[in-house]
């Protein structure tokens, strides 16, 4: 979706390596593919985003400031604390009063489809307002 020749070197990797992992079932947990999911998925190559020259923090402000189509989501703490989690053993949530919970690989699961299924209803009008505007141009 985003051309590469509109970012850095770094940031089309990163993207490079998300659509890669869209494209593999066996390591992709749905239909939408975050970052976390990324550095989760390095990991456990043995890879860190340093190893492939890539500033991480720096890639992901140039994404979001990149004149390119973007939507954005309301998220619960929660979803977004599960949504950014790339720890290997899962998360663990603390609450007031001692309480801890375990993020499963359900719940996981569960967020990824809920964002997945707010991004197919929400970005195919999103993209057809922006080409009605004449903001976005198709080939």
């Amino acid at each position: 979706m985003i051309p590469r020749s509109l970012v850095s070197q770094g940031a089309g990797i990163a993207l490079d390596l998300a659509t890669g992992l869209a494209r593999d079932p066996n390591d992709c947990p749905g239909k939408a593919v975050f970052f976390s999911d990324v550095t989760l998925w390095l990991d456990r190559q043995g890879k860190t985003w340093p190893d492939l020259g890539i500033d991480y923090d720096a890639v992901i402000d140039e994404l979001l400031n990149a004149q390119v189509p973007q939507l954005y989501l309301t998220l619960t703490q929660k979803a977004h604390a599960i949504l950014c989690d790339a720890s290997r053993e899962g998360l663990r949530l603390h609450y007031p009063g001692g309480d801890v919970e375990h993020v499963t690989p359900q719940l996981r699961q569960d967020v990824h489809d809920g964002i997945a299924q707010s991004l197919t209803r929400d970005w195919p009008p999103y993209i057809q307002g922006l080409i009605d505007s004449g903001a976005l141009q198709t080939r």
